[in-house]
Formats: structure tokens, sequence, C-alpha cells
């Protein structure tokens, strides 16, 4: 997938959000989640206490990184209203890739955040309630689109609870290949391979 390289500031604004996460993880690997305060993150990462403001309300969520959303815009319109393919799978797929774009996916961070969660439960617990909460966000964009045709409210809320657990199992799949790998695989580009996959799948007959 070939996207358009970013400008300058663009380029300045992601490395400061990322100094800043790395700062913080690595504060927290070496000396404990207590020693993470916004100072010695921002004197790590070679920023002031505002400007960190500016990239993270937390310094927990400088830790977490940033939280899966659907964007609110032309993309998510576009889905509620059918398209743009037609095929409800694709087109979720479509969605999640739009609004995976901007998340930071450095490789590097991984390991650590990894290690930073399984040593500190309340920050796995943050982390889960975040992806319970974008798949809420999944689940009604789906039951929006699905309602006009689907007159039972219950078989809508278990389809699109259904269509909102499916792709969020082909995200984490993404992600799974996407940090197993060295080259310059973007995830995104994993994320549309881990849906045409899915598409694949289910579109045969498996015996």
């Amino acid at each position: 997938m070939s996207d358009a390289v970013p400008g300058l500031r663009e380029r300045k604004r992601l490395a400061t959000r990322l100094a800043i996460q790395q700062a913080a993880l690595r504060i927290a690997v070496e000396d404990g989640l207590a020693a993470v305060t916004v100072d010695e993150i921002s004197r790590r990462a070679d920023v002031s206490p505002r400007t960190f403001f500016n990239y993270f309300p937390t310094k927990e969520q400088a830790i977490l990184g940033d939280d899966p959303t659907l964007p609110d815009d032309d993309a998510l319109a576009s889905f509620v209203a059918g398209g743009p393919s037609g095929d409800l799978l694709r087109d979720l797929g479509a969605l999640l890739v739009h609004s995976t774009q901007a998340l930071i996916d450095e490789r590097g961070l991984i390991a650590e955040r990894q290690e930073v969660l399984r040593a500190n439960p309340e920050l796995f617990s943050q982390r889960m309630a975040s992806m319970k909460e974008f798949q809420h966000e999944i689940e009604s964009a789906v039951a929006r689109r699905l309602a006009p045709a689907e007159h039972d409210p219950d078989a809508l809320r278990r389809r699109a609870r259904l269509a909102s657990i499916v792709a969020l199992a082909a995200l984490r799949h993404a992600w799974w290949e996407w940090s197993e790998q060295d080259g310059d695989v973007h995830l995104v580009e994993e994320l549309e391979r881990s849906f045409a996959d899915l598409g694949a799948l289910v579109s045969r007959s498996l015996v």
C-alpha cells in the first residue's frame, strides 16, 4: 500500500510522540511504574511538561499509547450507508484500515509495552477497557448499517456483536503477523491481508 509521505511538521510530531512513549516505557521497565512521572518522562524525551500534555492526557496513556477508535468522518458514514463495496466484512476491514493509519506502530515499543502490562494489572485492565469500548464502537456502526434490513432487535444485536468480535480477531491476527516480521511491512498492510484472508475463508465451504 502506498501512502503519501508525511511532511516535515508531521514527521516531527510523530517523532515527539514516539519519544514520549519510549521514555515512559523505559522508565517503567527500569524503575517501576511508581517512578514514572510527567516531569521524568519530559526530561528523558527532551520536551517540556506542557508539550507532554499536548500529546497525552496522563502518564498512563503515554505508556499504553493511542487508544483505537473509529474515524468520525466520511469513511464511517460510507460504511454505515452500505459502502464502499457492499460486502460487510470487506467494508469493515476497510474501515479499520482507515482508523489504524494514524496509530504509531513502532515494533520497538511492543516488547516493552507487553512487559509493563504484565507487571501492572491495573494498566492491563485499562487497555482491556479501551478495547471493549472500541468493540462497542464497531458494534454500533455495524448495527446502524444492518438496521434498515433487520427488524428483529435481538437478531440485530447478536449479528452486530458477532461482526465486532470477528473484526477485532482479524485486527489481533494482523497485529501478531506484523509484530513477528523484521521487514518494512506496515501494520495497515497486514490488516488488509488479514481481512482478505478472512473473506476468502468465509466465502468457501470448509470441510
